[in-house]
Formats: C-alpha cells, structure tokens, sequence
C-alpha cells in the first residue's frame, strides 16, 4: 500500500538568512536533505523531481494582517481558504465559520471517502494525555476537530507506552515533569520509529509538532537550537525510514515565527512545503496552504488507484 506520512510543524516560517534567524544556520542535515541541500530560508531554491518536491507557500491567504493558526491550519486541512471564509485571519481555535467545512470537508474525510483507502485507513499519531480526555469542556483544536469530524480517534497514554502514539515534544518530557506521568523518556529518533511504525499500517497519518510555535512564543524555556537539534534527528531517522517508491513523507506549517526571534510574534513570511516520495509531483504546483489538502488526495486518487 502506498502511504503518506504528513509532519505539521507549527509556526516555521522562510524568513531571510541572518543572525536573527535560526533556521538560516545549519539546523541540521536532515533539513538540507528535506530542502535539497538549501538551508529553509527566503531564498530557498525551488525543486520538482519525481520524487522530491521542495517550494515556499504563502500562508497570507490574501488577507492583511498576520496569519493565525485557526484558520491557516483549517485551510491547510480542508482545502478551503478560512481566513477568506472568516474574513480575517483567527486563531488558535477555529472560528465558528470553518466548524462545518471542518467536521465535513477535512483531509481525513476526504481521503477516507476514497474507494481504494481501507477503513481506519487514516491516523492521527499524537498522544493526549488523561487530562485531554477528562476535561468537561474541551476546547478542539483544528487537528482534533477534523478527527472528531471524521470518526478518528484520538490515541491516549496507554497507545503512548505500546508506541502506538508519539508524545508532541519528541521526548516525552512535558508528559513527566509537567504532567508528572509515568511515561518513559524517549529520544526524537525513538519517536521517529515509532511515528513510521504508525504509518505503516495506515494510507495517511498526521503528526502535529506545535513546540516550534511555542518556542518562538517564548511560552516554554527551550533555546531554538536545542529545539531545531531534535527535530533534525527526528526527521533525520524518519528519512532513514523512507522508502520513497512506498512512502511520501511531508512537511509544511501554517505561518511564521521561529524564524524571527528579534520578536514573540507571527510573520508574514512564505512556509516551506517539501515532500519527499512517490506523491511529491502531485504537490509540485502547490501555492498557498489552500493546495496541500487537493494535492494528498490527487495523489491517493490515482496513486492507490495504480495509474
């Protein structure tokens, strides 16, 4: 079975090269593997090969302002430009006005609704912890609202402990101190391994990694090169993994902000989109966020279709 594995990065913009950015650095080979030897940056050359797929999105979606989470996530899940549906950029949460293309329209339902993906043929790879599922009034995120939408469930910590699930931070660090779980430590490539263990069993899995977004909010105490060092290693091992004739994996954001570190705010830069696999051509004239979703399920249409 083909697959395609989707890493969301929240909050990774294209900013320029310099000191203020530390994407412009090297933060890693496994970024110059993704991005064809280029560091992630404004200049960022374009790429479309067969299999290899490298361009920036603009994640404006056509409106003043700086972009927000809740509706570039939702456009980039469903394929619908929410900001326009909204009339401004909103976030974190998704404004009422996307809660129906979300429950009915997001890349989940849409790749299930395909004839040749199996049932549970699709994942949501992050693990909740017992306070997620607790909370009387749970506050969804697009991610979570497209799976409720969907009929996806969400994995919790017991799905963690069995590597059926990945702790968001890599290391699973948040769910021991913060959260003071018995939950074993991991490295980013442990968790690497077992995000690709997932998906081997499904067409289509998403893994949400939203510590850049906080990092560059400055709402948790971690140094962007520390950050930017594990998630090098965590794609470095997912890359080992790939095997592109199989497999597809990736990557893009949602707006900007670690790149500038000079503020705590988004940006308006470009974010990368760079796709790795047998589906990479299906996303090669992407252009904002609004082309990825359309792109996935072209490429699960005819690529599952074996045409």
């Amino acid at each position: 079975m083909k697959r395609i594995l989707f890493v969301f990065l929240d909050g990774i913009g294209l900013g320029p090269a310099g000191p203020d950015n530390p994407l412009s650095n090297d933060a890693g080979a496994a970024f110059r593997r993704l991005a064809g030897g280029a560091p992630w940056v404004r200049a960022l050359p374009k790429r479309a090969t067969s299999d290899h797929v490298v361009r920036p999105l603009d994640a404006t979606l056509g409106m003043d302002g700086l972009p927000q989470s809740g509706t570039g996530q939702a456009t980039l899940f469903t394929g619908v430009n929410c900001a326009e549906r909204v009339g401004r950029h909103f976030g974190p949460y998704p404004h009422s006005a996307t809660h129906d293309v979300l429950d009915h329209e997001n890349l989940f339902h849409r790749v299930q609704g395909l004839p040749a993906v199996p049932d549970g043929g699709v994942a949501f790879a992050n693990a909740f912890p017992p306070q997620f599922f607790e909370a009387p009034s749970r506050r969804w995120t697009v991610t979570t609202r497209c799976c409720a939408g969907a009929g996806v469930p969400l994995r919790d910590q017991e799905a963690l402990r069995a590597r059926r699930a990945v702790p968001a931070d890599l290391t699973a660090e948040g769910w021991r101190d913060a959260l003071q779980l018995d939950v074993s430590p991991r490295t980013p490539a442990d968790t690497a391994q077992a995000l690709f263990d997932t998906h081997r069993s499904h067409a289509l899995t998403l893994f949400e990694f939203f510590h850049t977004d906080k990092v560059g909010h400055r709402r948790i105490d971690l140094a962007p090169g520390v950050l930017l060092e594990r998630l090098n290693r965590f794609l470095g091992r997912l890359l080992d993994l790939l095997d592109p004739v199989q497999d597809t994996l990736v990557v893009t954001s949602d707006h900007g902000n670690l790149e500038d570190t000079r503020h705590t705010q988004h940006t308006r830069n470009p974010v990368p989109l760079l796709a790795y696999g047998w589906a990479a051509p299906h996303l090669a004239d992407a252009r904002t966020l609004a082309d990825v979703t359309p792109g996935i399920v072209e490429a699960f249409r005819t690529g599952l279709d074996g045409r």
